[in-house]
């Protein structure tokens, strides 16, 4: 490849790199999910709620909105986990007295000073494809109660209400990862250059 056709590639690849950036940056309804965040628990008397993402190519799970926690704070692994079952099966997982047993939430507990008693995540699916973007946990019934169908009902409607937005948010994931390649081609083109110089 002659210089010419390297400069053209080059700016080439750093228009597509602007535009995927802006798209990642603009993308997204944080507003939305936090307002879901602080609604439903009141709605299914518990104490939190948090709504993960899933990144399938690292088999993990982030906390996009969630109650006391910031964005991206609480990740598990898709394996072992409560929330990963459900990425996993696509169906909705009732837990009880999780503080006797070992497993990821222990972790979370160590990093945020909650402890998980028991627990509701059902999964979102995404609206384009058969893939579960993400799911959504409530945690800790209040009253010593145990979650129930009914807020399996109220969980999946609000799952069925957010999946274009957690669509949105597992798409942004890999447009950042071809942003991240695209400037690891870009540093390599440029180098290139400045070699032929």
């Amino acid at each position: 490849m002659d210089r010419s056709e390297l400069e053209s590639k080059l700016e080439q690849l750093k228009k597509k790199q602007a535009v995927i950036e802006q798209t990642w940056e603009k993308a997204g309804n944080r507003a939305l999910l936090q307002f879901f965040v602080e609604i439903i628990p009141k709605v299914l008397n518990c104490e939190r709620l948090s709504i993960f993402i899933h990144d399938p190519i690292d088999a993990n799970l982030w906390v996009q909105s969630g109650t006391g926690v910031k964005e991206r704070q609480i990740e598990v692994p898709q394996k072992g986990s409560v929330v990963g079952r459900t990425i996993e099966t696509g169906e909705a997982v009732f837990e009880k007295e999780m503080q006797r047993q070992m497993g990821p939430h222990d972790n979370v507990a160590l990093k945020t000073g909650y402890v998980t008693y028991n627990t509701l995540c059902v999964p979102v699916r995404a609206v384009t494809s058969d893939k579960i973007t993400g799911a959504i946990q409530a945690v800790n019934k209040r009253a010593s109660s145990e979650f129930n169908q009914e807020d399996l009902e109220v969980l999946n409607k609000m799952a069925f209400n957010i999946q274009m937005h957690l669509e949105n948010m597992y798409l942004r994931q890999e447009m950042a990862k071809i942003s991240t390649q695209m400037s690891r081609q870009i540093f390599l083109l440029e180098k290139k250059l400045r070699e032929s110089r």
